[in-house]
């Protein structure tokens, strides 16, 4: 290989190591899309992380959630200056939603309320009430175990 196609692969590698790392897409607009029930949705998310990435190369960031079976939950946000964490609670209401309050400034601290579907282990938190925080979709991908 001559030295002058090393920058291209170099730029070939990072693209496609770039684009493994980033969070699932949304599923296809009338992709099947699974609306959770109260059960499913405590058992999928009880003691496993939610993922998501986001931003441009220059300003990336990388999420990692974890809900406990007592109701609590992690949230840790990495980015080229650092990270944050933080904590807070979470419950599925009676009628099937997913309802969450950071401890920190995230979703300003108050609690908000999501119709979440899954499809394969991509899960998709579609707000209905309450704080929504940053967006109305939040597409998250579904990872065994505690990943932070």
């Amino acid at each position: 290989m001559r030295s002058s196609s090393l920058p291209l692969v170099a730029a070939l590698l990072a693209a496609i190591l770039l684009a493994a790392c980033q969070s699932p897409p949304a599923p296809e607009p009338g992709a099947p899309l699974q609306p959770l029930t109260l059960a499913e949705l405590r058992n999928t998310l009880r003691g496993n992380t939610l993922s998501r990435s986001g931003g441009p190369f220059w300003r990336r960031w990388d999420y990692a959630g974890v809900h406990s079976g007592d109701g609590t939950m992690t949230g840790r946000v990495y980015w080229s200056g650092g990270e944050e964490l933080a904590t807070g609670v979470w419950e599925i209401s009676p009628d099937g939603l997913y309802c969450r309050t950071w401890s920190n400034q995230w979703g300003a601290g108050k609690r908000g309320c999501f119709r979440v579907s899954r499809s394969g282990e991509t899960l998709v938190f579609d707000h209905v009430s309450g704080s929504r925080g940053d967006d109305e979709r939040y597409v998250y991908r579904l990872l065994p175990g505690d990943r932070q």
